[in-house]
């Protein structure tokens, strides 16, 4: 019914659920801010994480990607987008009902 709702079948609640959507970037990234500012107008919950802040975020990146920490890297729901425009981040949404 609802991937992300907070529901389940026959009324229990769930716990609640944590943003299907990161953003790694960096503070300075023009491309990286596009992203973010773009996800607030649409309403989309993320999570955002600072590669300069959290090193480790850095290699956690990289295994993501199979080896590259370009930025903005988005991951919508378990799908990893490096460096999309906004029509592709606006696609992926869509497929899990974000958008």
């Amino acid at each position: 019914m609802f991937p992300y709702g907070r529901y389940a079948p026959y009324g229990v609640t769930r716990a609640p659920v944590v943003a299907p959507v990161t953003v790694y970037g960096t503070s300075w990234c023009a491309a990286s801010q596009m992203v973010r500012r773009h996800l607030e107008r649409l309403g989309v919950p993320y999570r955002y994480v600072d590669l300069e802040r959290d090193p480790s975020a850095a290699a956690q990146l990289r295994w993501l990607t199979g080896g590259y920490a370009s930025h903005p890297t988005v991951d919508v729901a378990g799908e990893v987008l490096v460096e999309p425009t906004l029509a592709e981040l606006d696609w992926a949404l869509s497929r899990v009902g974000l958008y």
